[in-house]
């Protein structure tokens, strides 16, 4: 088995019982499932963080990388956090090194300090230990019993035809008996409590003596249990896709670096049983959830990272931190029957106090970059020039000769200006 990054020989290593891959290089591992669930036991944490199902499948414009114990391609999924690379046969993960830290230092009551995956493991796992409390971070959970279930309907205007015809029963019938008609005076307007008008996208969810029994969707003219109660009298529950934007936000990134971070969430109710009765207001809990997951996803990388440096950042890697925050979302208002159908980041940029700084850093940092070429161009050239003299014979020069060419090139094609030449009129 070859590490699909280095293409060397892995390691099978046995840590604290944990039967692992190592690549000696580049420090990654392949992990099983079942081991990363042993991890997770060793550390104390609940076993349901570690759910498969969360895996969202994102894309990113590396090219796959093969899985080392099957030789399948492995495809990059987000899992509570961070995006690795998952094995869909043998149920493998590839964690990079840093990776396997940085994914338990998300539910840790205290977050590591190491980076190392192996010294992770040896540092922090503990065998005897044994699941006794909850993570001090965790997947939101509400215990509801109510799922959304249809109601029993019926066409509107076939239950109106049936009541007209009644009521016209009734009516010849009390002209032998008047006591029918009050009665079907009473039974009609009680009947006509059942009727329900929707609009397309809507829904109403119905309630008989504070027990739910379903919830009423489709446009039209319907008609229920006339004792059915909707939960939102006046205001029936939208079915559309929904914008939201809390605007700016100020937040620190990873280096510490205030700046200020703006989205739009596309969201819809799913699941209007979970929108109704597992939070009070479905439109305040996702404002505040995005804002939180905005927080968790901003502070875990830097706004920018130096072209030398493989790291992930805000500025440079905005569609895998968009999905990211997507499924963050997602999983914490998912309690609600809310969908996110897309997260983006539509501001971005330092706040107003280091605004200044950071730009005269990225402009030195940008003449640096440039000056750095015009060296590198001119010392190829004052190169080729020497070699050129030499290996044509065109003129014999000694090491002080040699130093004061380059000396005048380098002047000549360093300078922010345009040389002006002086020709001297003797050989002397």
């Amino acid at each position: 088995m070859n590490c699909p990054k280095c293409k060397i020989e892995l390691e099978c290593l046995k840590i604290k019982g944990l039967a692992l891959q190592y690549c000696k290089t580049c420090k990654a591992m392949l992990i099983k499932f079942p081991t990363l669930k042993k991890i997770g036991e060793m550390l104390d944490l609940k076993s349901d963080i570690l759910n498969p199902i969360e895996m969202e499948a994102v894309k990113v414009k590396e090219e796959a990388r093969t899985c080392p114990d099957c030789g399948k391609a492995m495809e990059k999924v987000y899992f509570n956090g961070i995006i690795v690379d998952k094995c869909s046969d043998c149920s493998g993960i590839w964690f990079d090194n840093g990776e396997l830290s940085k994914y338990f230092g998300l539910f840790m009551k205290q977050a590591p300090a190491i980076t190392d995956n192996i010294t992770f493991i040896e540092r922090y796992c503990d065998p005897s230990l044994k699941h006794k409390s909850e993570p001090a971070f965790q997947e939101l959970e509400i215990q509801s019993k109510e799922k959304e279930k249809r109601v029993v309907s019926m066409n509107g205007f076939i239950v109106l035809l049936f009541m007209l015809l009644g009521a016209a029963v009734i009516l010849c019938l009390g002209l032998l008996l008047p006591l029918l008609i009050p009665v079907g005076i009473g039974l009609f307007v009680f009947l006509c409590a059942g009727f329900k008008i929707l609009k397309p996208q809507e829904a109403l969810v119905l309630t008989v003596f504070g027990k739910y029994i379903g919830t009423l969707r489709g446009a039209g003219f319907h008609w229920v249990n006339p004792f059915a109660q909707s939960v939102t009298p006046f205001v029936p529950i939208s079915l559309k896709a929904m914008t939201l934007d809390n605007g700016k936000q100020k937040i620190n990134d990873e280096l510490g670096n205030p700046i200020e971070v703006g989205i739009i969430v596309i969201w819809e109710v799913q699941d209007t049983a979970k929108a109704i009765f597992n939070v009070n207001d479905y439109k305040t809990f996702i404002s505040a959830q995005s804002d939180s997951a905005l927080r968790n996803i901003v502070r875990m990388y830097p706004y920018d990272a130096p072209e030398d440096k493989d790291v992930q950042s805000l500025r440079g890697d905005s569609a895998e931190i968009s999905a990211k925050l997507k499924a963050e979302i997602q999983r914490n208002v998912k309690v609600a029957g809310i969908n996110v159908v897309d997260a983006k980041i539509t501001h971005l940029a330092y706040a107003p106090e280091i605004a200044v700084a950071m730009l005269q850093r990225q402009q030195a940092s940008a003449v640096i970059d440039a000056k750095r070429a015009i060296v590198d161009g001119a010392v190829g050239m004052v190169e080729m020039a020497l070699n050129r003299l030499s290996e044509n014979n065109i003129v014999q020069l000694d090491e002080l000769e040699k130093a004061k060419m380059v000396n005048n090139l380098l002047v000549t094609l360093c300078a922010n200006k345009e040389a002006q030449p002086v020709i001297k009129n003797n050989l002397v």
